[in-house]
């Protein structure tokens, strides 16, 4: 195979593989600990969003000791309760850019009223996928322009462009 028919057939099959991919989802993962918790106790962390998006917060009562009974937790903001409270489990929650404080609380009750549980807390902004098609485009016809303008020797030997000096 010839290195022009090369440069043109390898972006075309690569191009159709890139498209058949699923787009891309990134969360960031802002908080993920486990907690000792002594009798009752809260928690609260804070976050500073720069776009809006999806937070989703996840607790669990890890078995260790004794176990929590009335694991809640809650999202605001320095304007009020985003949502509503939830129990143990996991909640999604619809944010706008600012501070977001998340509060989770539990109560250990047992032999030692000692208690673990863990919290996870996940965001993933709201963002418009770019369209592949316009840059595959794009970038097939820079190569066909590419090989377009390479010289090639005219048929009968001498060079098809021809430099003209001035006497």
């Amino acid at each position: 195979m010839k290195s022009p028919v090369l440069c043109l057939v390898l972006p075309l099959i690569l191009g159709v593989w890139g498209l058949s991919i699923a787009p891309a989802h990134a969360d960031t993962v802002l908080y993920d600990s486990s907690s000792f918790v002594t009798g009752q106790q809260s928690f609260v962390q804070s976050f500073n969003i720069t776009t809006p998006g999806t937070l989703t917060v996840t607790l669990a009562d890890i078995p260790w000791l004794d176990t929590i009974s009335n694991l809640t937790g809650l999202v605001t903001t320095s304007s009020g309760i985003v949502g509503q409270t939830f129990t143990d489990g996991s909640e999604s929650f619809s944010v706008a850019a600012g501070t977001i404080y998340t509060h989770w609380f539990g109560d250990a009750q047992g032999t030692y009223n000692i208690g673990v549980l863990g919290v996870k807390i996940t965001f993933q902004p709201d963002v418009t996928p770019v369209p592949l098609p316009v840059p595959f485009v794009l970038l097939l016809s820079g190569l066909g322009i590419m090989l377009g303008w390479q010289r090639r020797p005219a048929l009968n030997g001498t060079p098809s462009r021809v430099a003209t000096t001035a006497h």
